[in-house]
C-alpha cells in the first residue's frame, strides 16, 4: 500500500480514472513478468503505466481520442533530455506569432493573446515522434487549472476552479464575477517546468513496450490484428460507468487542441446510459475478449457499485449474472475495494452531482475457459453497443 505512484500518472486529469494501486494489485496477483496485458478501456493509461513498471508488455484500446493521446504520451520510451531538446528546438523556431483566424472565440476566453499564439504554434508543430507525443500529453495537462495560493500558476489559462473545461457561458460568468485577467504566461517555460516535474521519478522503462490502439472494445480481434497480435495473457481494466460521462464536453478545450469536436466524441462514446444497454454492452465486450484472451488467462474488471432507482446495486455481481453461461469465462471471485473518494476525479462535482456512483469498487475476476462453450443466449446480446472508458 504505501508505494509512491509514478509521476506520469499525473500528466493530465482524466474523468473517472482509478488509483494506480488497483491495477497494480491485479497485475501482481494475476500475471507474471513478460505476460502481455490488455486494457480495452485504457483511458489515460493508468494500468498501462503500471504494467510497464512491472515489466509486462501491454496493449491499450480506447475510443476516446483524448485517452489515446494521453496513453501514448505516458508510455513513450523517452528520456527527459531528449524531450527538453525538442522543446528548445520548438522555442527557438517560434516566429513570434501565429495565425489565429481559425481559433474559436471561446478559446480566446481562456488565454492571453501572446500565450494563445504560442499555443497555436505548438499545436501546429507537434508531430508523432516519441518526444512530440510526450510534449503533447504534458501540454494537455497544463491547458487550464487553478492558481496557487500565492498567485502563481503552473497552467496556461485564467484561474479556473478545476482542470476540466467548463462551459463557455460558465467561464464567462466566472471571469466577470471574479474580475479575472488572462495571465501572459510563456508556453515554452510552463511546458519545460511540467516536463521536468513529470520526469522527477525517472522515465518509463524502454522495455517492455506498449501498443496503443484507437477503437471499439467489442471488436478486439480485428483491432489487435492490425497490431499483429492474436492473443493476450490477461485483461486488466475498468469498464465504462453505468451512466453517461461527457468526456467530450468536459474536455472541449483539450479536444480543440487535438483537432476533434467534443460533440462527435460524446456521440461515439454514448452507449451505457441505462442498465439494459450497459449489460448488453458488457456481454458484447466479454464475447470479444473471449476471442483474444489465451485459455486460462485472467480478466480483472474494476466495476463500481451504483445506486439504481434508489437501490444500492453491486454492479459487478449483476454483470456476472447477465453474462454467466454466455461468455467463455468462469468466475474466480469478486473482490471488494473501498476506495478513497479523493483519488477519483469525479469528486469535483460534489455529493449532489456524482450521479449513481458509490465509494465502493468491486473487482470481477474471471478465467478464460480452455474450451469455448457456445450459448443459445448469444443472439440476444447487443453487439452494436459502443463505449470507451477512462482509466
Amino acid at each position: 500500500m504505501g508505494e509512491k505512484k509514478h509521476a506520469f500518472h499525473s500528466m493530465c486529469s482524466y474523468l473517472g480514472c482509478f488509483p494506480p494501486r488497483v491495477p497494480r494489485q491485479a497485475l501482481q496477483a494475476l500475471t507474471r513478468r513478460g505476460d502481455l496485458v490488455l486494457d480495452p478501456f485504457c483511458g489515460s493509461g493508468t494500468s498501462l503505466v503500471e504494467a510497464l513498471l512491472l515489466e509486462r508488455p501491454c496493449v491499450g484500446v480506447d475510443l476516446n481520442p483524448l485517452a489515446v493521446t494521453l496513453a501514448r504520451a505516458k508510455t513513450q520510451p523517452v528520456e527527459a533530455r531528449d524531450v527538453l531538446t525538442r522543446l528548445r528546438e520548438l522555442a527557438s523556431e517560434y516566429p513570434g506569432g501565429a495565425d489565429m483566424e481559425s481559433v474559436p472565440e471561446a478559446v480566446h476566453t481562456f488565454f492571453h493573446p501572446r500565450t494563445l499564439a504560442q499555443l497555436v504554434y505548438v499545436k501546429e508543430q507537434l508531430g508523432d515522434s516519441p518526444e512530440d507525443l510526450f510534449l503533447r500529453g504534458a501540454l494537455l495537462g497544463i491547458m487550464h487549472g487553478k492558481f496557487r495560493k500565492g498567485g502563481g500558476t503552473a497552467y496556461l489559462s485564467i484561474d479556473m476552479p478545476n482542470t476540466f473545461s467548463m462551459s463557455v457561458g460558465y467561464v464567462q460568468k466566472f471571469v466577470r464575477k471574479h474580475g479575472l485577467k488572462q495571465p501572459p504566461v510563456d508556453v515554452f517555460h510552463q511546458l519545460r517546468e511540467r516536463v521536468v516535474w513529470l520526469f522527477r521519478g525517472g522515465p518509463i522503462p524502454e522495455s517492455p513496450r506498449a501498443t496503443i490502439l484507437q477503437g471499439n472494445a467489442t471488436s478486439l480481434p480485428v483491432l489487435l490484428e492490425t497490431a499483429r497480435i492474436s492473443q493476450v495473457d490477461a485483461v486488466v481494466t475498468s469498464p465504462p460507468y453505468l451512466g453517461v460521462l461527457r468526456y467530450g464536453a468536459f474536455n472541449w478545450l483539450r479536444l480543440w487542441f487535438l483537432g476533434f469536436e467534443p460533440i462527435a466524441v460524446d456521440r461515439a462514446l454514448d452507449g451505457t446510459d441505462s442498465l439494459d444497454r450497459y449489460l448488453s454492452f458488457m456481454t458484447s465486450f466479454l464475447l470479444s475478449a473471449g476471442q483474444v484472451v489465451k485459455p486460462s488467462g485472467a480478466v480483472a474488471l474494476v466495476i463500481g457499485d451504483v445506486v439504481e432507482y434508489g437501490n444500492h446495486l453491486p454492479l459487478a455481481e449483476r454483470v456476472w449474472e447477465e453474462v454467466s453461461g454466455v461468455v467463455p469465462f468462469d468466475l474466480v471471485r469478486i473482490d471488494q475495494d473501498n476506495f478513497d473518494e479523493k483519488s477519483k476525479t469525479t469528486r469535483i462535482w460534489g455529493e449532489e452531482k456524482k450521479g449513481r456512483a458509490t465509494p465502493l469498487d468491486r473487482v470481477l475476476i474471471l478465467r478464460r475457459r480452455a474450451q469455448r462453450k457456445v450459448s443459445s443466449r448469444l443472439g440476444s446480446t447487443g453487439a452494436d453497443s459502443r463505449k470507451a472508458k477512462a482509466g
